[in-house]
């Protein structure tokens, strides 16, 4: 992961802390400065199903100006016997697009403003962002729009067992946006408006919108969705599953 912050003063401690409270090991880390500001570049190891919300947490931290991330195969970094070696480490890697922090919050207010009309903005999202950044991009979008529905219609209630919010909380809330079913313990999300048939999937905005609106009912707050099928690859309805 490489970021890029305004002052180098505690970034590391901070950021660090940030790594492991998602459940990462921070394996080695390097700062440097220039006309910029100062560059971290961390080596992390950690659960697969936690990295978006590992890129998310730091990409939108308040020393963080500028963050990248990609993954890197074990066996292809060399062994860290040498400030030379972690160095070459840091540096082999090649920066992969995550979300588009910038234009996802640029987004927001009026996903909040025109909420649940949102898929205009949605699709105006997916177009304005670079092409290898379009799904991050909109799972972000959908993790802060669901985090924000959450605060608005359901925090006042007590914390459910994941299948009590998926019934109490996720299903009310996303039949404001579409036609959805839940069978035999999967999401069913009949003719989506993000998932054209032949096109671009858009399930990660839904993916992304369960993770937030049932992060704060859930104890421990920790709940995962992903696409199993979608209409643009030929299924006839997008189906979810949802697990803690």
């Amino acid at each position: 992961m490489q970021i890029l912050s305004d002052r180098r003063e505690g970034l590391l401690v901070e950021l660090g802390r940030l790594v492991v409270a998602n459940g990462f090991t921070l394996l080695r880390q390097r700062l440097s400065q220039d006309s910029k500001g100062t560059w971290l570049v961390m080596i992390v190891r950690g659960p697969a199903e936690r990295q978006l919300v590992l890129e998310e947490a730091l990409a939108t931290h308040n020393r963080v100006l500028s963050f990248e991330a990609a993954l890197a195969e074990r066996d292809a970094l060399p062994a860290p016997s040498s400030p030379v070696a972690r160095l070459l480490a840091a540096e082999a890697i090649a920066p992969a697009a995550g979300p588009d922090v910038r234009q996802v919050e640029s987004t927001l207010p009026q996903l909040a403003h025109d909420y649940p009309k949102i898929y205009p903005w949605l699709i105006t999202l997916e177009h304005a962002v670079a092409a290898d950044a379009r799904e991050a991009s909109l799972q972000l979008a959908g993790r802060r729009t669901g985090a924000w529905v959450y605060k608005r219609d359901y925090a006042m209630g007590a914390k459910l067992g994941l299948a009590d919010a998926i019934k109490r909380i996720a299903m009310p809330a996303l039949r404001e946006l579409a036609t959805v079913d839940w069978r035999d313990g999967q999401l069913h999300i009949q003719n989506s408006p993000l998932c054209s048939p032949g096109g671009d999937s858009g399930c990660r905005f839904f993916s992304g919108y369960l993770e937030g609106v049932l992060g704060g009912s859930v104890a421990p707050q920790t709940v995962f969705a992903r696409s199993l099928y979608c209409r643009s690859t030929g299924a006839v309805n997008c189906i979810l599953e949802i697990s803690h």
